[in-house]
C-alpha cells in the first residue's frame, strides 16, 4: 500500500473506520522509509522557546474571563492577517513528519511528542502578537484547553477567521453533533486511570503504547465498544476539523490538542516511565530539532496548566 500523502486517509471519519491499521505496518513502515521528510536546518537551535520568567498557565476555557476569550481571538486573527497561521497551518499538512498513528507504530509513537511541540509553536506566535495588541498585560497568552466532557466552547461558535488552505475559500463549518459521540468523563478516566486494558497488538508494548493507543482514539472501552478521544473529537466537531491535514485551520484545533497534552501530562504524574519505542532520527520531533527527551519538563517550557485533573 502507498502511504503517501494522497492514500493517507482524508478524513477522522474515515480514520475512525479504518481503525489502528496493525495490518499494515510493514507497509506503512516501509512507505515512511521512502518518502523524504523534511529535513531541520543544521544551524536550527534546539528549545528556541525556553521560557524566561513566569510560564504561560493553560487555562480551562470553560472559566475563562471575557477579557481572556477575546484576546486569544484577537491573537489568532492577527496571525490570519499577518499570513503566519496559514504557514502554521502548513506544518501539519506536511504528513512525511509522522505524527499519527494512523501512519503506523512509529506514528502512534510520536504523536504526542510532535503535538507537543506543535502546540509551543503556535503559543510561541500567540506571544508574540498579544503582546503587540495588549502591551501593558505582563501575563503570557496560554492556549486554553477544552475538556471533552464539557459543551463546545460557545466563545468560539461562528469563529473560523482562517480559510480553507486548499480551497481558498472559507472554512468547512463545523457540525458539533455528528456520531461518534466525543468523550464524555467515564471515558476520560478510563484513557488515564485504566489503559491497560487495552490491547494494542503492537509488539513489546508498554503503559505507554497502551496510554497513548487510548488518547488518540483507538481503544475500547471496558464494554467492548469504541472509547472516544482525539481522534472522534475532531469528528464530532466536523468541517475543517474533520480533515486529518488541515484541520489546525480551526482555532478549536489548538484547545483540543491542549486537552491531550494535560492529559498526558496528568498521566506522566503517575507514569513517568517508560516512553514510547522511538530510536533514532524518529526521536527527533522535525521540522524542530528538539528530542522527545527535550518535551518532557513542561516548566522548563515555559508552560503550566491550571489543573490537571482529568
Amino acid at each position: 500500500m502507498d502511504h503517501s500523502q494522497h492514500s493517507h486517509p482524508q478524513t477522522f471519519d474515515e480514520v475512525i473506520a479504518r481503525g489502528f491499521p496493525l495490518a499494515d505496518l510493514q507497509s506503512l513502515a516501509k512507505a515512511q522509509r521512502e518518502r523524504p521528510r523534511q529535513q531541520v536546518a543544521p544551524s536550527a537551535a534546539k528549545l528556541q522557546l525556553l521560557s524566561v520568567g513566569a510560564p504561560a498557565v493553560r487555562k480551562d476555557q470553560a472559566a475563562l474571563t471575557a477579557g481572556d476569550q477575546e484576546a486569544f481571538r484577537q491573537a489568532v486573527s492577527r496571525l490570519v492577517d499577518e499570513g503566519k497561521y496559514a504557514e502554521l497551518v502548513q506544518i501539519h499538512m506536511d504528513m512525511s513528519h509522522n505524527m499519527h498513528g494512523s501512519m503506523g507504530e512509529t506514528g502512534l509513537y510520536r504523536f504526542l511528542g510532535w503535538h507537543r511541540r506543535y502546540l509551543l509553536e503556535v503559543e510561541h506566535e500567540l506571544q508574540r502578537v498579544d503582546a503587540l495588541l495588549r502591551p501593558k498585560v505582563t501575563e503570557k497568552l496560554g492556549i486554553p484547553y477544552w475538556r471533552w466532557q464539557d459543551p463546545f466552547p460557545a466563545w468560539l461558535t461562528n469563529f473560523l477567521p482562517a480559510k480553507d488552505p486548499i480551497s481558498g475559500g472559507p472554512a468547512p463549518l463545523r457540525k458539533t453533533a455528528a456520531p461518534p459521540q466525543k468523550a464524555n468523563g467515564q471515558d476520560v478516566a478510563t484513557i488515564v486511570g485504566d489503559f491497560r486494558i487495552q490491547n494494542t497488538g503492537l509488539p513489546n508494548e508498554n503503559d505507554y503504547t497502551k496510554f497513548t493507543y487510548a488518547l488518540e482514539g483507538w481503544g475500547l472501552r471496558p464494554n467492548n465498544t469504541s472509547l472516544p478521544a482525539h481522534n472522534q473529537g475532531h469528528a464530532w466537531i466536523g468541517g475543517i476539523m474533520n480533515n486529518t491535514r488541515t484541520s489546525p485551520a480551526d482555532p478549536i484545533f489548538w484547545l483540543h490538542h491542549a486537552e491531550v497534552d494535560r492529559l498526558w501530562q496528568s498521566w506522566r504524574q503517575k507514569n513517568p516511565n517508560p516512553g514510547p519505542l522511538l530510536t533514532g532520527g524518529d526521536r527527533i520531533m522535525d521540522p524542530w530539532p528538539d528530542l522527545y527527551d527535550d518535551l518532557l519538563d513542561i516548566a522548563a517550557l515555559g508552560v503550566a496548566y491550571d489543573s490537571l485533573s482529568p
